[in-house]
């Protein structure tokens, strides 16, 4: 997963703290086009090369294969858009997130935050979140185990100053 640490961003003070993240898409529309049309191609070739041999009962499944791979590829270009910001800027930390058609944003004071980062087994399916007020809030979905580690003791750093 792709993530992107910044000190400064647009509509933000110099001295704020800002990190954003978001997930790594690595095929371009152009490129998701490309693998798409030479799966189906070579999967419509073959499969036509069955029937034409007799074995005609090929031809619905792979068009369903197909239509699995159309839909795996649009469940992909439907989450293009999602990201998750976090800002501390003064006595405010700010959580924007955008998953999906779901987005929120909420604020906490940072005297009051806390961070929270429990992992199952020492390093390893870490779970980050930042808590005010009873409430907890996940942070850091999109990245490894490790980068989340990296995360909480910065998070740590910054909350303290």
């Amino acid at each position: 997963m792709e993530q992107m640490n910044t000190e400064d961003c647009e509509g933000v003070s110099a001295g704020a703290f800002v990190f954003q993240s978001r997930p790594n898409h690595s095929l371009t529309h152009g490129q998701q086009r490309f693998v798409f049309w030479s799966l189906a191609g070579v999967c419509f070739a073959t499969s036509s090369g069955f029937a034409l041999l007799g074995y005609w009962l090929i031809l619905p499944f792979a068009g369903l294969e197909i239509g699995l791979l159309a839909w795996a590829l649009g469940a992909l270009r439907s989450q293009e858009g999602d990201y998750e910001t976090l800002t501390i800027e003064g006595d405010v930390v700010v959580l924007e997130w955008h998953a999906g058609t779901r987005g929120e944003r909420r604020e906490m004071n940072r005297q009051w935050a806390r961070v929270v980062c429990d992992c199952r087994t020492p390093g390893r399916d870490c779970r980050l979140s930042l808590c005010s007020h009873g409430r907890e809030t996940k942070v850091g979905q999109y990245l490894s185990d490790e980068a989340r580690l990296q995360l909480a003791a910065t998070l740590r750093r910054k909350l303290q100053a």
